[in-house]
């Protein structure tokens, strides 16, 4: 199964149905926390007829997320989906999980562009991921649900 490494998710990728079905080796681990970055909607995606999630530098900023353990074969399948290395970047950044552990993890990533609105599948596929990793409704509330 090659070694496992731990992904950060921050977007639609928080759904655990969603995940399960992009990576079949994943687990989910914990949610978590990235300093100094904020979470956006930003750019279009034909897929999902919107902007779509990002993370871009921001110092006073977190994002809150979910952490899992995939394979190397997930990661193929992730770096598919996420259209990496041509639309997304891939980052190895250091995140806390709930319980205060830190470690380093795979986020995906582009150079920001314009910020917009998602489209309602992918905001509810996003909000469903964030009560899916247990994050806090005044999280969702602030950063996830827009329009």
């Amino acid at each position: 199964m090659g070694r496992s490494m731990i992904y950060f998710a921050f977007g639609s990728n928080m759904n655990l149905e969603q995940m399960s079905e992009r990576c079949k080796n994943s687990r989910f681990i914990s949610s978590g926390a990235l300093e100094k970055f904020r979470f956006v909607y930003d750019g279009y995606s034909t897929r999902w007829h919107g902007a779509v999630g990002n993370i871009v530098p921001s110092n006073g900023h977190r994002v809150l997320g979910g952490l899992f353990e995939v394979t190397e074969e997930d990661l193929g399948a992730l770096d598919c989906y996420e259209g990496y290395p041509t639309r997304y970047q891939k980052i190895e950044l250091p995140v806390t999980s709930k319980d205060g552990t830190e470690m380093k993890a795979i986020a995906y990533f582009r150079e920001g562009e314009k910020e917009g609105l998602p489209s309602e599948d992918y905001m509810n596929a996003v909000m469903q991921g964030a009560v899916d990793c247990g994050l806090p409704e005044e999280y969702i509330e602030e950063f996830l649900r827009k329009n």
